[in-house]
């Protein structure tokens, strides 16, 4: 590497992102409604203090995008780290600390969105700000897109209106969120690198019953048991196993030889508890009841239930597939189904200068890890601005000192945080990441 990327870092930068951070996690950004636009003018106050190149691109004016840039002079390829500024919503009550306020113990910051991914927004800006204090000139542009809307991605102001409204940006190279966690296994201590994402789709189940009175026994079926017998053979459904090529390599470096591949798979699934979680989600269908609605009076017996699926599939998977799937899982009964597209499901070459500045980091910074490429097991912008930019995007965000499990279990769930050691691991990756690819040349 042309410059030091990991010892040599400005001492002040755990308390800049630390504070940072604790700033966005205060700002409630929850999706509905999102609003947005208050976390996007936080960054634009300590950003345009650098030095640095603020833009916010809105269809909304309290869900804006923002855009920052550190202008490069257009002799190397360009660089985005992309973030996302919503959070998905948390009941206070369910937590051991206030989601929103940010609470600092046992080493770590607490709150909603602080792995979900205001960390990696924190800790890109700290990066960029600390490149233009040290006036480092890029040979391409280095870039931030910090958007809206993205954990739930119907009200049209996020990635694809951004996309749509900034067809001339084009980075060469997209940095978003996804893996990172450290996994230690028996072949070594691993980080997975997500070069491409499963396809999303949705579902609807309608479970049909009779109308009638709900102070009488035997007034006829009941839509709600129906839909929990529904629910019952779905829950007992075992999605058939599909080791997407995409997948191959960590199956190879966990569990090599001869041995067939669903051997193998068992194999590297034994290895760690998260990774075991994180392959059963990568190698067939995931289904999840999210809303169940049951429009009725409380003395009237239901007529109709309705619930929505989310489905993550593997890419490739057709609309008709996984129709065929649901219904062999959901057998006979009265009910009629509807199922979407699915959405998403691209790839990026998993050979790239990106992928060199990212091992580049962890050759100093955690040198007995490897990185493995794989495929990210939800949904995430990459995918939008993979397709919309023809870009090479990479989801990682590392995290070298939680336990991957911390991770899966707080994110989206209840008593979310990041350790700080690895808040400042991340801003030094985004560092040495921005300066390896701002000294490439076309």
């Amino acid at each position: 590497m042309s410059a030091p990327a990991y010892e040599a870092l400005d001492a002040g930068l755990p308390g800049e992102a630390r504070e940072l951070l604790r700033r966005l996690v205060a700002c409630d950004t929850s999706n509905p409604p999102g609003r947005e636009t208050q976390a996007a003018a936080i960054l634009e106050d300590y950003l345009l203090a650098e030095g640095l190149e603020c833009e916010r691109v809105a269809k909304d004016r309290d869900r804006a995008n923002l855009l920052v840039r550190l202008p490069g002079d257009g002799t190397g390829p360009s660089l985005a780290f992309l973030g996302h500024l919503d959070v998905v919503v948390a009941r206070r009550e369910e937590w051991s600390v206030d989601p929103f306020a940010a609470i600092e113990r046992d080493g770590a910051i607490w709150g909603r969105g602080t792995v979900d991914m205001k960390c990696q927004v924190a800790a890109t800006a700290v990066a960029l700000a600390t490149l233009a204090r040290e006036s480092f000139r890029p040979n391409g542009d280095l870039m931030l897109l910090l958007l809206a809307d993205e954990e739930v991605g119907e009200a049209g102001v996020g990635a694809p209106f951004f996309v749509e409204a900034r067809p001339d940006l084009s980075p060469d190279f997209v940095v978003g969120e996804g893996a990172g966690e450290r996994y230690d296994t028996q072949s070594g201590p691993i980080y997975l690198l997500d070069h491409g994402v499963k396809a999303t789709a949705s579902a609807t189940l309608t479970a049909r019953g009779r109308p009638g009175d709900a102070s009488l026994p035997d007034s006829g079926p009941n839509a709600l048991y129906e839909l929990a017998r529904l629910l019952r053979r779905l829950e007992m459904h075992c999605s058939p196993v599909q080791i997407p090529p995409q997948v191959q390599p960590l199956i190879d470096a966990l569990a090599p030889g001869p041995a067939p591949p669903e051997e193998r798979l068992s194999t590297a699934r034994a290895q760690h508890p998260a990774l075991d979680r994180v392959l059963g989600a990568l190698v067939g269908t995931t289904i999840q009841p999210t809303i169940v609605e049951a429009p009725a009076p409380q003395n009237v017996i239901p007529a109709q239930a309705t619930l929505t699926l989310a489905c993550i599939v593997v890419p490739g998977t057709t609309a008709d597939e996984l129709e065929r799937e649901l219904r062999g899982a959901l057998g006979e009964g009265d009910y009629e189904l509807e199922v979407a597209p699915p959405k998403g499901g691209s790839s990026s070459n998993e050979n790239s200068a990106l992928r060199d500045a990212i091992e580049g980091f962890l050759s100093e910074a955690d040198p007995d890890a490897r990185l493995v490429p794989a495929l990210g097991y939800g949904y995430s912008d990459c995918h939008v601005v993979r397709e919309a930019y023809g870009s090479v995007s990479y989801g990682f965000i590392p995290f070298r000192h939680a336990h991957a499990m911390t991770n899966l279990e707080t994110k989206h769930g209840v008593d979310e945080r990041v350790l700080l050691d690895d808040l400042l691991f991340q801003t030094q990756a985004a560092i040495s990441i921005a300066r390896h690819i701002g000294l490439l040349e076309r």
